[in-house]
């Protein structure tokens, strides 16, 4: 008998010792452990970092004795409705925009490439909201972790830029004049951008999208550990700005830093649940990063949206400081974030030649 009939002959069934893991050499786990290595390389590494940051604030929890939080906001503070929404909204939004490209079949994928594409947006949409959970604990513990306030040299640089803030100001109050008051436009247009840059991004899969993928989680985990370096409440404080909404939010969120700084831990365990996204925090301005991020990619790519990405990131740069949320200076603050988070991602994903290849 040749070699090679030899290597066709089927093993001999033995039976051994049963495994000491559950399913251990199975073809349950040989399955999910090709599906694991078969997602793209910037999958891993956006949890990675997800993981990472996970473990650095849990570190922060034991350190300081407060434990996470599970969110029970019913009205978040800051948003004027459930956290939970724009989550909603942004799963509604993309379920569309796939379901109608599969349907067109713009794309040209087959079945099996498209779920290949829904695990992998799944997978990203579970770490940027695990990324975003633990964001949001950190961001209420900061009166715990670094409890210095450098508000009033922030707000010596304002007065240094009045003409500027004053300009601001009038801009923001001009344009309100014309559109609906009870609409938060600041938190509006910011979620409009997430919404319409992921959906994007998710439907065209350019070679871009890893890199916005991953600079989004990094923006979430760096924004929410540089709110510890000089924090800050906000100019609301000395003065109120352009949107009566605006200060509303701002005192209720104001009162509930106070009862942190009072009873620490103790308050936090008991009524951290409702105070999720209420947590104050200037410097730097996330929102403005966040919106350079995703006008920058779509920039990059040549969108037809750009134009109006641009035009929503001048908004919020302009109402972040006429609204009193930021200082004038939390804004160059965060645009120096969004470099930091544009260089280290092209640095993370160069290994694996992420820039100049198509997105699976």
């Amino acid at each position: 008998m040749s070699l090679q009939q030899d290597a066709r002959r089927p093993e001999p069934v033995t039976m051994g010792p049963m495994p000491t893991a559950p399913f251990a050499n199975t073809g349950l786990t040989r399955t999910g452990l090709r599906w694991i290595a078969a997602r793209p390389a910037y999958i891993r590494v956006a949890a990675a970092i997800t993981l990472v940051f996970a473990l650095v604030v849990a570190v922060i929890s034991l350190i300081i004795g407060v434990p996470f939080s599970v969110p029970n906001e019913r009205i978040s503070m800051a948003l004027g409705f459930q956290a939970v929404v724009p989550l909603g909204w942004g799963m509604a939004t993309y379920l569309f925009v796939q379901g109608y490209r599969a349907l067109r079949k713009e794309a040209g994928w087959s079945g099996r490439e498209i779920a290949g594409n829904l695990a992998n947006d799944g997978i990203l949409i579970v770490l940027f909201v695990a990324a975003n959970y633990v964001h949001f604990n950190l961001k209420g513990w900061i009166p715990l972790v670094n409890p210095a306030l450098f508000d009033v040299a922030y707000m010596a640089s304002d007065e240094a830029l009045r003409p500027l803030v004053d300009a601001f100001a009038w801009a923001s109050t001009t344009i309100r004049a014309n559109l609906n008051p009870e609409i938060r436009w600041y938190q509006f247009l910011f979620l409009i951008m997430f919404i319409l840059s992921f959906c994007r991004f998710a439907a065209v899969r350019d070679s871009y999208y890893p890199y916005f993928a991953v600079s989004m989680l990094l923006m979430t985990s760096l924004g929410a550990l540089s709110y510890l370096i000089a924090p800050a409440l906000g100019p609301f404080i000395y003065e109120e700005g352009t949107s009566l909404s605006a200060t509303e939010a701002q005192s209720g969120m104001y009162v509930a830093y106070q009862s942190v700084r009072a009873e620490g831990a103790v308050w936090l365990e008991q009524y951290g649940a409702d105070y999720f996204t209420g947590a104050l925090a200037a410097m730097p301005s996330l929102h403005v990063g966040y919106a350079s991020l995703m006008t920058y990619y779509l920039l990059k790519c040549r969108d037809y949206m750009a134009p109006l990405f641009v035009l929503f990131w001048l908004w919020i740069l302009v109402d972040s400081v006429a609204l009193r949320w930021h200082y004038a200076i939390d804004a160059p603050a965060g645009i120096a974030l969004c470099a930091v988070v544009v260089w280290l991602t092209n640095r993370l994903l160069a290994p694996s030649g992420g820039t100049r290849t198509k997105a699976p």
